[in-house]
């Protein structure tokens, strides 16, 4: 029997978050690899959920970026059943903060002090969006 090279759904999650929180620090793949002794290869399966990261290189990979290990798994369907909105929040959140120049195009945002200006620029975003 053949074995099923699609990656789990919960190690693309992973590997989101990671590059999600590797970004937001202004890391490269090379960086993060150098720090763990890795090469930056195997940081891009990491972060494309090819392949999974052991508990040992997850526990440096969070203390590296200063995040807690609960953060990789933000956002995960809860195993209970329970509503899955701040799941699916997460998880289109993360796709969009690996987008080439989502992170700064964020963090400039939250420093417009204009509500009006930060609703001209979402009105702007959204009429640029329909027009491809």
């Amino acid at each position: 029997m053949a074995e099923d090279k699609t990656p789990d759904p919960v190690d693309i999650h992973v590997g989101r978050r990671l590059r999600m929180r590797r970004k937001d620090l202004g890391y490269s793949q090379q960086a993060l690899a150098d720090a763990l002794g890795l090469t930056f290869q195997q940081v891009q399966k990491y972060e494309g959920g090819s392949n999974r990261i052991s508990a040992s290189k997850l526990h440096a990979t969070a203390m590296f970026l200063k995040t807690p290990i609960g953060f990789f798994f933000e956002g995960l369907d809860d195993p209970e059943g329970e509503d899955s909105t701040a799941a699916d929040l997460a998880n289109e959140m993360a796709d969009f903060w690996s987008l080439p120049g989502a992170p700064d195009l964020a963090r400039a945002f939250t420093t417009i002090q204009s509500t009006g200006m930060r609703k001209h620029l979402v009105d702007l975003a959204r009429a640029v969006a329909g027009e491809e």
